[in-house]
């Protein structure tokens, strides 16, 4: 039996034979550089005898007692090892020292064994900002959007308002979504944008406000039928971006720049179309609109039927007093 032992243990140290065993904690593990990362090991009841320590089958470090421990120059002052566990630092990290790192363990009883991990060194993002088409956005036309970012970008995502947007029918994403258009731009896209630059050690976040210039769309607001002798009424409301420049005609006559259109105790004569007209002077948009105002004239005249009446009881009361003055002036004589 112990002669088996020795014979396994000198196969193990002279061939490097090992067997696959769970002595790392599962990777990738994610670090960021300049950071120090600790290879913490499965602690195992039995001793350890020997200790190898590769990165992507390279030699970084070996202890195998009696013998001194042997370095790769490359780690120097980079590397501390716990003999007793075989936990591996490693201090100063780059972005080389990405990849596979492979322990290999022998046991007091000669039984060797290995595990692999990974590790992924990142650097840190940073976004430095978001471009966009120059002038102004109107309504309509298309727009290109770029996230500029340095560092080791893994995932880009686009939101609006803090919520995750998704490709659509106006809305696409290139280049590893860094870049967004929207075609065609609607009034409706204006907001707050973000975009996110993240790996799994680092996240930055770039914010960008989009205003939509449109319209005018014009309405008139007021009666379209009044009474002679009533206020005229009419409201001008453009929805527009920006607010639209006004004017007013009547019946063709310029009639004030104002939104509200007001004439007091209006007559019959007031009775025409109101026209209003809008300009943006962002969209290069003139559009209007037009009210046609009836004022109804108040009859002052009775029916025909009460104005005959009318007339037959002032004639009669006018025979009646000449009768009656008649009668008095003959009864007197």
């Amino acid at each position: 039996m112990e002669i088996a032992m020795v014979v396994t243990l000198i196969i193990t140290l002279l061939t490097g034979f090992s067997q696959e065993q769970n002595l790392l904690p599962p990777g990738p593990i994610n670090k960021e550089v300049g950071a120090n990362v600790l290879f913490t090991t499965i602690s195992s009841p039995e001793p350890v005898r020997a200790i190898r320590w590769q990165f992507n089958g390279i030699e970084v470090i070996t202890y195998n007692p009696p013998e001194p421990e042997t370095m790769n120059p490359n780690y120097h002052g980079r590397v501390s090892l716990n003999y007793s566990s075989g936990d591996l630092e490693l201090k100063g990290l780059t972005m080389s020292d990405s990849g596979q790192y492979t322990l290999i363990l022998t046991y007091q009883s000669g039984l060797g064994f290995q595990d692999h991990t990974l590790l992924q060194v990142f650097e840190p993002v940073i976004v430095i900002n978001i471009t966009s088409p120059e002038g102004n956005l109107i309504e309509y036309s298309n727009a290109t959007f770029t996230c500029e970012g340095n560092g080791t970008i893994s995932t880009t995502v686009w939101m609006k308002d803090y919520k995750i947007l998704a490709p659509s029918s106006s809305i696409q994403f290139l280049d590893d979504n860094r870049t967004m258009v929207i075609s065609p731009v609607k009034r409706s896209d204006s907001g707050n944008y973000q975009c996110v630059m993240s790996n799994p050690v680092s996240t930055s976040i770039s914010h960008y406000s989009i205003v939509v210039n449109y319209g005018p769309d014009v309405r008139i607001f007021g009666a379209q039928t009044l009474e002679e002798g009533s206020d005229i009424l009419l409201l001008c409301s453009p929805d527009s971006v920006p607010p639209a420049a006004i004017t007013w005609t009547v019946k063709g006559t310029s009639a004030g720049n104002a939104p509200l259109y007001v004439t007091e105790n209006s007559n019959p004569s007031d009775s025409g179309d109101y026209k209003c007209t809008c300009w943006n002077n962002v969209t290069g948009i003139t559009t209007s609109a037009v009210q046609v105002l009836t004022v109804r004239a108040v009859s002052s005249r009775l029916g025909p039927g009460v104005e005959a009446g009318i007339t037959l009881g002032v004639t009669a009361a006018v025979l009646i007093l000449v009768g009656v003055i008649y009668f008095l002036i003959k009864r007197s004589k």
